[in-house]
C-alpha cells in the first residue's frame, strides 16, 4: 500500500501517527510507515509492554466515492470479484470475508450496512499489538549513550577521557533510509580521527 495512514495508541494512551507505504507480510506489517512509527514509539511501547492499538487507513482517497461507482458501474458482478483495482484483490477479498459478505453476492444486492462495514475496515482498520515480534529479530535503534555526554568535535566521552563513541552505541533513533549508515560513517570517522591524535 503506497500511502497509507497510520496511528499507534499505546496501552498507556501515547499516540503517534506516521504515514506512507505500508507492506503487509507473513509475519505481519512493515514498510516505511511502521518502521517510522517504530522509532519514534520505541520507547513508550517498552514503558506499555508492548501493548498498543494500531489504526490503519489503506487508501487516502475518498473510498465512499470508489465504492459508490463500482456499486452502480458493476452492479450484476460478484463482490469479489469487481473491487477497487488500487486495493491487491487478495486483500479485497480477505476485508469482504473479514465483513462477513458473501464472495457470489452481486454488488445490487450488497445493503448500505455492508458498505459502511467495508468502508469502516478502509478508513480505520484496527488490530491489536502485544509483544515484541517472536523471532526477536526486530532492528529499531533507540537507547544508547547520552549525546549531551559527548563531545560530537571529537566523539570523546565527556566523563570518561579517552573513550570515543560512534554509530549505534549513540542514542539516535535510526529512521529507515540510510540515516544509520550515516551516522556510524561520520561518527566513525571522527572518533577515529581523534583517537590516532590522541
Amino acid at each position: 500500500f503506497p500511502d497509507t495512514q497510520v496511528k499507534l495508541i499505546t496501552s498507556n494512551n501515547k499516540t503517534f501517527k506516521q504515514a506512507g507505504p505500508l507492506l503487509i507480510t507473513h509475519q505481519g506489517l512493515s514498510g516505511p510507515a511502521i518502521l517510522k512509527l517504530s522509532a519514534w514509539a520505541a520507547r513508550e511501547m517498552k514503558a506499555a509492554e508492548y501493548k498498543a492499538r494500531l489504526v490503519i487507513k489503506w487508501v487516502p482517497q475518498n473510498f465512499t466515492d470508489i465504492i459508490s461507482h463500482i456499486k452502480v458501474e458493476r452492479s450484476k458482478a460478484n463482490i469479489s470479484n469487481a473491487y477497487p483495482t488500487i486495493i491487491p484483490k487478495r486483500f479485497w477479498q480477505n476485508l469482504i470475508s473479514i465483513c462477513k459478505i458473501p464472495n457470489d453476492l452481486k454488488w445490487a444486492e450488497v445493503n448500505k450496512k455492508q458498505i459502511n462495514l467495508i468502508l469502516n475496515q478502509v478508513q480505520s482498520f484496527e488490530c491489536n499489538v502485544n509483544g515484541q515480534n517472536r523471532f526477536k529479530d526486530e532492528f529499531v535503534e533507540c537507547g544508547g549513550v547520552n549525546l549531551k555526554e559527548v563531545n560530537f568535535k571529537t566523539m570523546e566521552s565527556k566523563i570518561t577521557s579517552g573513550l570515543h563513541f560512534a554509530g549505534e552505541l549513540l542514542d539516535i533513533d535510526g529512521v529507515t533510509g540510510g540515516f544509520n549508515f550515516q551516522n556510524a560513517w561520520t561518527t566513525g570517522w571522527l572518533a577515529a580521527n581523534n583517537m590516532s591524535l590522541s
